[in-house]
């Protein structure tokens, strides 16, 4: 499996999808990868599995030793940050670009709901 472009409950993610780090304060500029990803890994027991910026991400050591790189609320024990929409360039792409013409065609009210 390629982690360039892949759906995950309900949001684009991988290293080829432009983002804005998740931290509410932060507009700077990353892509969904796993280089980005709270905890390392966006389904880990570890961190929330948002995407930062490498400012707004830690080395944190949990109790069982393992250190993994999170965000402040993931080091703290805190409720996530609530996610941020996708970037108007990635929406752009898939209205518009020839490799998600299909998905444009099976997904008519999504298309619809973007476009606005």
């Amino acid at each position: 499996m390629g982690y360039q472009v892949y759906l995950l409950g309900g949001r684009y993610c991988g290293y080829g999808i432009p983002s804005i780090c998740d931290h509410p304060k932060c507009d700077e500029e990353i892509d969904r990868g796993l280089d980005y990803c709270c905890g390392g890994d966006p389904v880990s027991e570890y961190g929330c599995g948002q995407y930062f910026c490498e400012n707004h991400r830690e080395f944190h050591e949990f109790e069982d030793t393992t250190s993994k790189e999170v965000c402040e609320q993931c080091a703290n024990f805190r409720e996530p940050f609530p996610i941020k929409p996708d970037t108007q360039e990635w929406i752009d792409h898939m209205l518009t670009d020839e490799s998600w013409a299909e998905w444009r065609e099976n997904n008519p009210k999504k298309v619809k709901e973007m476009s606005k």
